[in-house]
């Protein structure tokens, strides 16, 4: 797997809402962390030497800074990557979803010498791994985008050549004199600003064109691949179980005919609105016929009375014809072409709070395994899966305790407390999300798979029945020991 001289390092990335501004501190990714300091000293039983390496992202709930993320981690990683005898990757969360895609943007398992490899490993702990897609129409948008831009770029270097020969005097093989005649003085600066003024606006066309490309041409189903990621999860997990329901929720924020019976209101006014027109039209023209508007000898006061009774009788006829002509038009229309779209579009907007969706790609598909690559899936099971759930909720129960008399009693203020509810450290340890690296079965879980990746073994070897063994403790030692969020 690379110089066994050189100590591996270990990359820790952390989830949402968990980040932080030094390497070093006490949340389970930073430097010094128990999580940290447990890790490298099993690793260094395997005599493995291990330099703990956090990588600090903006932690948004966000797929654009989750892409930004993948792309300065995977540019982080190959410059590690000769400096040490291996780089392997611990991801929590969403950061295993940053460090899925920094895998993919490296290519990881495509080398056929995996020493060559800038990636030696990746596992994710409780990682609700989301997929991307582009819709057909988006990605012939894209590759035109980029077609155009690929063109662009040799008539954009020609043209400028051209332009700056000229104007240096140098235009024998051209016959830019005939055209715009001999440079003058403020030609070099038309020129560099013709060139920066189309230059600029091009890098930024072939950056956003290839950011594209990546996208559309984003590869699937990589089971062939010799790299696997590691995924570790509780079946309990919060963020994994909310987002699949979040995703499977059946939103359908207009019904079948909602559409029809919601016109009915807007059909009555606008019937209202067609009767009080119609009957009074004819005070209209006689008004304007008075003051010289319009030439209507006929509107005298018989005409008036004789057309306004009229139009009273059929009143009735007039609004029926409105009201229907709304119904059945707008209500109908609307019903057969906008309602489906109308759900899809508001559903969709709700998702993509919960997924972080903030640009045109649709997100979703949560699964427990990688949508890119081949995974090796671990469901925590047993004693410690047992330990978990209790001491998540033990944690709960303190936390409402806490604040049950300002939340729940008459009359107090409920605004305070939840804020402070919210941001209490408490909250996060009564979460089966947040406590994995509580666990030291599970720190030993992560090293023995790294250490096997290392010595280019088995990666799951006794894993299980690891796992499986490990006795409960008392529910006093039940306490949480690592600062984790999402």
């Amino acid at each position: 797997m690379g110089d066994t001289t050189k100590p591996i390092a270990v990359v820790t990335v952390h989830g949402t809402n968990d980040t932080a501004t030094e390497l070093q501190g006490e949340k389970w990714f930073q430097q010094g962390s128990r999580f940290s300091e447990a890790l490298t000293s099993r690793l260094a039983q395997r005599g493995i030497q291990s330099e703990i390496v956090p990588f600090l992202w903006s932690g948004a709930n966000s797929a654009s800074e989750r892409e930004k993320g993948a792309e300065k981690l995977a540019a982080k990683i190959k410059n590690m990557a000769g400096r040490y005898s291996g780089v392997h990757v611990v991801g929590h969360s969403h950061g295993g979803n940053v460090a899925n895609d920094a895998a993919l943007l490296l290519r990881w398992g495509r080398r056929k010498q995996r020493a060559k490899e800038a990636l030696a490993s990746l596992t994710t702990i409780g990682t609700p791994f989301l997929n991307s897609s582009t819709s057909a129409l988006q990605s012939l948008g894209g590759l035109l985008f980029l077609a155009i831009t690929l063109i662009s770029i040799p008539l954009y270097l020609l043209s400028s050549l051209v332009l700056l020969l000229w104007v240096s005097g140098r235009d024998e093989l051209f016959t830019m004199n005939e055209v715009f005649g001999p440079p003058t003085e403020g030609s070099w600066f038309a020129v560099w600003l013709c060139v920066l003024g189309v230059g600029i606006p091009l890098w930024l066309m072939l950056r956003l064109a290839t950011r594209g490309l990546r996208r559309i041409m984003r590869p699937r189903g990589l089971d062939d691949t010799r790299a696997r990621v590691f995924s570790v999860w509780h079946s309990n997990d919060e963020a994994i179980s909310f987002l699949q329901k979040i995703e499977g929720l059946p939103l359908e924020p207009f019904p079948s005919g909602s559409m029809m019976r919601g016109s009915r209101a807007s059909a009555i006014s606008f019937g209202v609105i067609a009767v009080i027109l119609t009957c009074g039209s004819p005070f209209g023209i006689v008004l304007a016929q008075a003051f010289g508007v319009v030439e209507a000898p006929w509107a005298n006061s018989e005409w008036l009375w004789m057309t306004t009774v009229a139009l009273l009788f059929f009143a009735p006829v007039i609004f029926a014809l409105a009201y229907l002509l709304f119904r059945f038009v707008a209500g109908m229309v609307a019903e057969m072409v906008a309602r489906q779209r109308l759900n899809r579009w508001i559903a969709g907007v709700l998702r993509g709070v919960a997924f972080g969706r903030d640009g045109d790609q649709a997100i979703g598909q949560v699964r427990t395994v990688s949508h890119t690559h081949a995974t090796r899936e671990l469901c925590i099971e047993g004693a410690v899966a047992e330990r978990m759930q209790a001491g998540a909720q033990t944690a709960a129960s303190q936390l409402i305790e806490t604040y049950r008399w300002a939340l729940f009693t008459v009359g107090s203020d409920s605004n305070s407390p939840l804020a402070n509810l919210a941001n209490d450290a408490m909250t996060w340890s009564s979460l089966i999300h947040t406590t994995y690296f509580d666990q030291p079965e599970v720190v030993d879980l992560i090293a023995d798979y790294i250490g096997d990746e290392v010595d280019g073994g088995d990666t799951q070897t006794g894993a299980r029945d690891r796992l499986q063994a490990a006795a409960p403790p008392p529910p006093a030692a039940a306490e949480p020991v690592a600062n984790a969020a999402q």
